[in-house]
């Protein structure tokens, strides 16, 4: 095969697993409470960063169009139950003819603890499972690795005020492993958000996947091999405008900034927050 058909099949398989995260924050929920995300969720991109993190045209353009509920229950003073769906359509023309994939991507099902809560700061632990939903990773575009996998993470939350107006930092350092061929990865994410008014906040995040090159490459087809050890630098800016105490809408673009033998592009969400 080809060494550039290889890199266009790792770049399109690295891009469906690249985004997926669970945030509930450092905070979490008190017991009783819930918080609910419906979010529609758009990627696209016709490059792919190589081994390197050099850019390259992929001689076709991918995209992906999702469906994501996110659920947040407090089940009790200091722990919160999550859970993360996502329903895609995927569709790719870089063979030369447009291919499509429908179907439920692996889901996210965690538990956070509450170490610590203060005045200002806040601080937990998270512990997270990955479960594939079935599909098949013959498929082209594929919806995932389709193994099972684990992710521990520290969490780090802070209220600020700044210029009368409040604002938050929160940071999240995870490892994930995967029990199959993926790299283990640590997964970063710092999130900060500043309300410029009663009604409006603006967000801005830094999320990066960091493959630790433990993965062997998995062969899927006569010609295709999925590379396990990308990384990613994903950044996304945010607006929030708050409807009433209980909804708020939010509207996100983001970029993949740099990367190695991961998909390039970025796209945008919007999505609904309801807290009760």
């Amino acid at each position: 095969m080809r060494r550039t058909s290889l890199i266009l099949a790792i770049a399109i398989a690295i891009a469906l697993a690249s985004v997926r995260r669970v945030e509930a924050g450092a905070w979490g929920q008190d017991k009783g409470h819930f918080f609910l995300s419906m979010q529609t969720y758009f990627y696209t991109t016709d490059q792919y960063f190589d081994c390197h993190g050099n850019s390259h045209d992929r001689g076709g353009r991918f995209n992906k169009y999702e469906l994501n509920p996110y659920l947040e229950y407090g089940l009790s003073s200091r722990d919160t139950l999550i859970a993360n769906i996502f329903f895609d359509i995927l569709t790719d023309d870089a063979s030369g003819s447009q291919k499509t994939t429908v179907g439920l991507a692996d889901m996210e099902i965690g538990l956070q603890h509450r170490l610590y809560k203060g005045d200002v700061g806040v601080a937990a632990i998270q512990g997270l499972l990955v479960i594939p939903t079935g599909y098949d990773i013959d498929d082209d575009p594929r919806l995932g690795y389709g193994r099972f996998g684990a992710e521990a993470s520290f969490l780090y939350g802070r209220w600020f005020k700044l210029f009368k107006h409040y604002g938050f930092m929160d940071l999240r350092m995870g490892l994930r492993q995967y029990f199959g061929y993926p790299a283990t990865q640590l997964h970063p994410v710092i999130t900060a958000g500043y309300d410029l008014s009663q009604r409006w906040q603006l967000m801005a995040s830094a999320e990066m996947h960091y493959g630790l090159d433990n993965g062997s490459e998995k062969k899927i087809g006569p010609n295709v091999l999925i590379q396990p050890n990308y990384r990613l630098l994903k950044l996304t800016l945010s607006a929030r405008y708050r409807l009433g105490s209980h909804y708020s809408l939010v509207a996100s673009a983001y970029s993949h900034a740099w990367g190695e033998d991961t998909g390039r592009g970025g796209g945008g969400y919007v999505s609904i927050w309801f807290s009760f």
